[in-house]
């Protein structure tokens, strides 16, 4: 796809995102945000492609650079189980997936004989999402699949969105496991090669093999990254466990490629390179996310199907996946009846620009009344909010902290291994603080390694440097009857607590 060239200055007919440009780039300053890239295809033309700010230290961000899209792995997960469902090999909701992957039983038998592929990719299993757990885990995938057997959860499927990496990570399993090769060469071989998408693939790290690709940003505060006060660090790796619900890369340019190819029920440039009835499977809503209130301009709900969200913006139905990894932002925006896909790369997290710049887009190509000022102001008060957001999750949902009341053993006694069956081991040591100079507790957990922060009793604090959310939990070690120290319970991310026993 070419780009056309931009109208020269002194012309005076006005089209649509022609000032796109300029106010992006000043949006961009106020949003906090180092570098970016944005691509618009409108009715079959390029019409927009541009990058903004740097995506190093020393080179600019453009329409060609790479970037991790998270979530957005999501749509081609889903789509590449459809080729399969297509061919015979599978079904999308007669079989259950365990009869695709043996390995993938939960606790409640009855339960494991119901779920299907619809049920895994919209979200409707029921179970929390357990992401910590895959977290930079070197475990293989079928390995972390078969600690599900031993989770607690409900045994009834219901009707809203319950948000879950792991189950996507079960699916693409099963889709490899069927076909006989890894999920990532199956994702080639089904969508990737067909539709020429070279600029994308999996793993950061093999992104970092190409010449053009971003590095992920963080500020201390809104404030700092407004000041242009944020600070480059090192992309993460080792995402391969829950590949299949987010560890791919790409650019905008192979992005918008790929809405226009969903948009069009598998169709390219008038040949049919992808199953018509599998794409329209996906696009069909199955679960509801309780959004409400919700702004005036949008639907009364969220819904999700198979790989993507749904909506509607001043009546006009859009499909959608967002996503977040390394701190690098992802957005992929179709307007099927406007023939419209917007796709967008940012390298710092938070961002909310994504989805509102889309309807900022939007209101200029389909000419619509203007209800809000999109980008000067909504995506600044937003993103804001998303700063302050972040920084109260840091501190987990910790319990009101009761003053000068010690833990009930000495250190030594804490010492040493815990077991849960669904997370693994928790290891705990004693070892002098270098800054402070004093015994201390610390733990690792998968590639965690980090100080416990004694609160109150037997509670201490546990901190897990996520990307791109870090998150703060409360670790409480239990005395047994015998008056050892017999487990310990973990809150992850707000979820449990989860009993990790004592092994030694």
């Amino acid at each position: 796809m070419q780009l056309p060239k931009r109208s020269p200055s002194n012309t005076t007919a006005k089209k649509p995102l022609d000032e796109l440009h300029d106010v992006l780039e000043k949006v961009r300053v106020r949003c906090g945000i180092p570098g970016m890239s944005v691509a618009v295809l409108y009715k079959g033309e390029l019409i927009f492609a541009e990058g903004f700010g740097k995506r190093n230290e020393q080179e600019s961000f453009t329409v060609e650079t790479l970037s991790t899209i998270a979530s957005v792995t999501k749509s081609f997960t889903a789509t590449t189980i459809g080729e399969l469902v297509a061919e015979g090999k599978v079904d999308w909701d007669k079989t259950p997936v365990s009869e695709y992957l043996p390995e993938f039983q939960l606790k409640d038998p009855i339960l494991t004989s119901q779920l299907t592929f619809v049920d895994l990719l919209s979200h409707r299993t029921g179970l929390p999402d357990l992401y910590i757990r895959w977290y930079k885990n070197n475990v293989s995938r079928r390995e972390l699949i078969k600690r599900l057997r031993h989770f607690d959860m409900s045994s009834k499927l219901g009707s809203k969105t319950i948000y879950n990496n792991d189950m996507y990570a079960v699916a693409g399993e099963a889709a490899a496991n069927v076909a006989g090769i890894p999920y990532e060469d199956l994702v080639r071989e089904k969508v990737l090669s067909p539709l020429g998408l070279t600029n994308t693939g999996f793993s950061a790290m093999e992104m970092r093999k190409r010449p053009n690709y971003t590095m992920p940003y963080k500020a201390a505060s809104f404030e700092d990254a407004q000041k242009g006060l944020y600070k480059m660090i090192e992309l993460d790796h080792v995402y391969a466990a829950i590949a299949p619900a987010g560890d791919m890369f790409s650019n905008v340019l192979d992005l918008v490629q790929w809405g226009r190819v969903v948009m069009n029920r598998g169709a390219l440039n008038g040949k049919q390179i992808l199953n018509k009835e599998s794409i329209e499977e996906t696009l069909k809503p199955y679960t509801i996310k309780d959004d409400m209130p919700r702004r005036p301009d949008l639907g009364p709900a969220t819904t999700y199907g198979l790989g993507w969200w749904f909506d509607t913006y001043k009546g006009h139905v859009f499909y959608r996946h967002t996503g977040s990894v390394c701190r690098n932002c992802t957005s992929l925006t179709i307007y099927p009846h406007a023939d419209l896909v917007i796709a967008q790369l940012f390298n710092i997290y938070p961002c909310e620009l994504g989805p509102i710049l889309d309807y900022h887009i939007v209101d200029e190509l389909l000419n619509l009344p203007k209800t809000e000022n999109w980008l000067l102001d909504v995506a600044v008060k937003e993103t804001k909010m998303a700063y302050d957001t972040l920084a109260s999750t840091l501190h987990g949902n910790l319990p009101q902290r009761v003053l000068n009341r010690p833990p009930t053993h000495p250190w030594q006694a804490y010492v040493g291994m815990y077991f849960n069956p669904v997370f693994g081991d928790i290891s705990v040591r004693m070892e002098r603080n270098i800054v402070t100079g004093e015994e201390a507790l610390f733990f690792i957990y998968v590639s965690f390694d980090d100080q416990l922060v004694h609160y109150h009793y037997d509670a201490f604090v546990m901190t897990f440097d996520m990307n791109p959310e870090p998150s703060s939990s409360l670790a409480t070690f239990q005395t047994g009857r015998d008056g050892m120290v017999a487990a310990l319970t973990v809150e992850f991310y707000l979820q449990g607590p989860f009993e990790f026993k004592r092994k030694d």
